[in-house]
């Protein structure tokens, strides 16, 4: 029995053929349960990052709201110190007739 040359390359090409196929049989379910696991991720990634948006808008809101508060405030200072001064005049020209 002799054995050529290319009947030794072409059992080894089979070989390979073979290992190849087993390979991609045990790696191809492998990377879609991996592919699966990732979408997944990128879905709660996307609900976080709305959860996120919706909070900077609410604190957005709150700070807008906060600074017409704070302007209210002061004009309602300012209102009560000329008040305040107007009222300590008219009670100093009044000691000063008594």
């Amino acid at each position: 029995m002799t054995i050529d040359k290319d009947s030794l390359t072409d059992s080894k090409v089979t070989a390979l053929i073979f290992a190849e196929h087993q390979k991609l049989s045990t790696e191809n379910p492998l990377l879609k349960e991996q592919i699966k696991s990732l979408e997944e991720l990128n879905s709660l990634f996307e609900k976080s990052d709305s959860i996120q948006n919706v909070k900077i808008q609410i604190y957005q809101e709150r700070v807008s709201s906060d600074a017409i508060k704070i302007k209210k405030l002061e004009s309602s200072r300012k209102a009560i110190l000329g008040g305040s001064c107007v009222g300590g005049v008219v009670l100093f020209i009044i000691g000063l007739f008594l």
